[in-house]
C-alpha cells in the first residue's frame, strides 16, 4: 500500500501529530507513506526522520499550490491520497490530479469567520465531496454539522474516527505541590489568546502560578495584556517550544485551562485525560464529547474569564472534585482515544 499524506500547516499541532502517527504506523507495517506539506515544517523534518518521502510546496500562495500540489501527486503516484484539514481540501479540490482523496475534517473552521467566509467555505466543502473516496470527523459535532449544512454529499462514505494518543508514550504527571495553572497550545484566533491573558490575569492576582505555552501571532499581545495587568511576573510564558517540552510542561501542571473559539477534537486535552491533568476548556466543537459531557473536565459556555479562573480554582482546592475528575479522565482516555484503535479505523478505510 502506497499512500500520500496532505497537510498544508504543518506546525506542531494535534491535526499535525495524528498525521505523523499514520506516517510511522504505514511504515512500521511496511507500507510506503509519504507526505506533502508547507515549506520548511516541523512535520517535514519529522516525517523525513521516520523515512517518509516528503515534498515540499508553497501551500499559501493561490496562484502557486494547485498546480504544485498536483506535480507533487504525479511525481509521488500514490495508489491513495489521504488530505486533511480545509486549506489541503480545497488546494486539492483546485489541482489537476486526476486522483481520489480521502478527507479528515480536524474541524469546519470557516463556520466561525465572517459570513462571506461561510458561503464560500460551504461552496468549496459541497465541490470537494465531488472528489472524494470518503470524508473522516474527529468528532460527531462535525458529523452533524456537515449533515445539517449538507456538505457532504449522499453517496461519500462518512464515518468519525476520534483523534488518538499514544498512551504508552506520554510522560507521567508530575505532581506540583504548590498547584500551576497552564494554556498549551498556538496563540492563535482560534485559541483566544485574548482570553488566555485575561484568565491568566486573574488567576496570577489570587496568587495562582500560571504558564503560557506556546507562540504563534498573538503571543505579543499576551505580553502587553499581561504587562498592563500586573501579571508578567507571575505568569511564565515560554513562546513556541517543540512536542517534547510542551508534553513535559502539560505533565507538570495541576490544571489545563483551553479556552478555545472553535476546535475539532483538540489533541491536548486527550493528552491531559491520559496523563492525568484535570481540564476546564470552552464547551465548543467536539470538546464535550472529548470531556464526556462535563464528566471528566469542566466545560464552560460564556466567554468570561472570571468562569474560566473559578472553575480552576476548583480544580486546585477542591480535592473530591479533582480526583473524581482525573479518574474519570484517565478511564475515558483509555476506553476511547488510544492511538491503536484510531489508527486501526484508518487502516480499515485505506483496505
Amino acid at each position: 500500500m502506497n499512500v500520500a499524506q496532505v497537510v498544508a500547516d504543518g506546525r506542531p499541532g494535534g491535526g499535525t501529530v495524528m498525521v505523523l502517527s499514520l506516517i510511522e504506523a504505514l511504515i512500521a507495517q511496511g507500507h510506503d507513506a509519504s507526505l506533502v506539506t508547507h515549506v520548511d515544517t516541523y512535520a517535514a523534518g519529522r516525517a523525513r526522520d521516520l523515512g517518509a518521502k516528503v515534498l515540499e510546496i508553497p501551500f499559501y500562495s493561490p496562484l502557486r499550490t494547485p498546480s504544485a500540489l498536483g506535480a507533487a501527486l504525479d511525481e509521488l503516484a500514490p495508489e491513495q491520497v489521504h488530505v486533511h484539514g480545509n486549506r489541503a481540501a480545497f488546494q486539492f479540490m483546485a489541482s489537476k490530479s486526476q486522483l481520489a482523496a480521502h478527507y479528515t475534517v480536524h474541524g469546519y473552521h470557516f463556520e466561525h469567520r465572517a459570513w462571506p467566509r461561510r458561503i464560500a467555505g460551504r461552496w468549496a466543502e459541497r465541490r470537494v465531496a465531488q472528489r472524494l473516496r470518503s470524508v473522516v470527523h474527529v468528532c460527531d459535532y462535525d458529523r452533524s454539522l456537515a449533515e445539517r449544512q449538507r456538505l457532504v454529499g449522499p453517496d461519500v462514505p462518512r464515518r468519525v474516527i476520534y483523534n488518538g494518543v499514544d498512551l504508552a508514550a506520554l510522560p507521567a504527571a508530575v505532581p506540583n505541590e504548590f498547584g500551576r495553572v497552564a494554556f498549551v497550545g498556538r496563540l492563535v484566533p482560534q485559541k483566544d489568546p485574548g482570553l488566555v491573558a485575561a484568565i491568566a490575569a486573574r488567576l496570577a492576582a489570587d496568587g495562582v502560578a500560571v504558564t503560557i505555552v506556546g507562540g504563534g501571532v498573538g503571543e505579543a499581545d499576551v505580553r502587553r495584556t499581561l504587562r498592563s495587568e500586573m501579571a508578567a511576573g507571575k505568569v511564565e510564558m515560554s513562546g513556541e517550544v517543540g512536542r517534547e517540552r510542551a508534553l513535559a510542561e502539560l505533565a507538570s501542571s495541576s490544571v489545563l485551562v483551553l479556552p478555545s473559539r472553535w476546535e475539532g477534537l483538540p489533541v491536548v486535552l486527550l493528552e491531559a485525560l491520559a496523563i492525568g491533568v484535570p481540564c476546564v476548556a470552552s464547551s465548543v466543537g467536539g470538546v464535550p464529547e472529548a470531556l464526556a459531557g462535563g464528566q471528566a473536565g469542566l466545560l464552560i459556555n460564556e466567554r468570561d474569564p472570571e468562569h474560566f479562573a473559578a472553575a480552576a480554582r476548583r480544580l486546585l482546592f477542591e480535592g473530591d472534585l479533582r480526583e473524581r475528575i482525573v479518574t474519570a479522565g484517565k478511564a475515558l482516555a483509555a476506553e476511547r482515544f488510544g492511538l491503536e484503535g484510531c489508527l486501526e479505523r484508518y487502516f480499515s478505510l485505506y483496505s
